[in-house]
């Protein structure tokens, strides 16, 4: 895919200032930054915003949601820790970015996105950059069905006040789930971990002040 507005060159260098940027943070390892480096993310928006997807800014998608910037995205990586045999769970699948991300540092993908559109158009770009082990659904995240099995790992994009039943049921014993959860009684949310014990209880530790939306109940068509 090419966009005649961004020469080859000024998206090398666009990429190696930003892969730099995220290096020297020292939250995000070599097997990560491989991943963003595999996957540019001006593959993965309309032409119209291949320059902004060069930068380190979120990017608007239809619908009104966003791609997170790649500091963003690494961040939550970061903290998601995910293994090479890890079963992972996505929940809003946007543009297929992140998944293409998480699909080189885990088993599989599971992707999930409420947004008919964004999960069919996700699924389609994956599936040309021949992404194997990424399977992008479109259905309510709040409804998980049990057939989707436990996973190792779970991605939240969406801001939610408690986790869903249904996605905090889907997280295998020893499990991590990463998102940001909404402070009580403030706009504002926090980004967490929530680790599962042994015994079923999920600990949980915050990561900091983070930006997000709200994640959306329900399942969206535009047909």
């Amino acid at each position: 895919m090419s966009y005649p507005s961004v020469t080859a060159s000024a998206r090398a260098e666009a990429k190696a200032q930003l892969l730099m940027r995220l290096r020297a943070r020292g939250d995000v390892d070599l097997a990560l930054l491989r991943a963003l480096d595999a996957a540019p993310r001006e593959n993965f928006v309309g032409p119209a915003f291949a320059d902004l997807a060069l930068r380190d800014v979120a990017v608007p998608l239809p619908f009104g949601q966003t791609m997170e910037s790649p500091s963003a995205l690494a961040r939550m990586i970061a903290a998601l820790d995910p293994r090479p045999g890890s079963r992972i769970l996505e929940i809003g699948a946007g543009s297929g970015f992140s998944a293409k991300v998480l699909a080189m540092l885990g088993r599989e993908v599971v992707s999930v996105d409420c947004f008919e559109r964004l999960a069919l158009d996700a699924r389609a770009r994956l599936e040309r950059l021949g992404v194997a082990n990424v399977a992008v659904i479109w259905a309510d995240g709040f409804e998980l069905s049990p057939s989707f099995g436990l996973f190792d790992r779970i991605l939240v994009h969406g801001a939610f006040d408690e986790i869903p039943a249904a996605i905090a049921g889907a997280l295998a014993e020893g499990a991590v789930l990463v998102g940001p959860r909404r402070r009580a009684g403030e706009e504002s949310c926090e980004l967490v971990r929530l680790d599962r014990a042994a015994s079923g209880a999920l600990d949980e530790r915050g990561l900091g002040v983070w930006r997000a939306q709200r994640l959306l109940r329900g399942v969206f068509s535009d047909r």
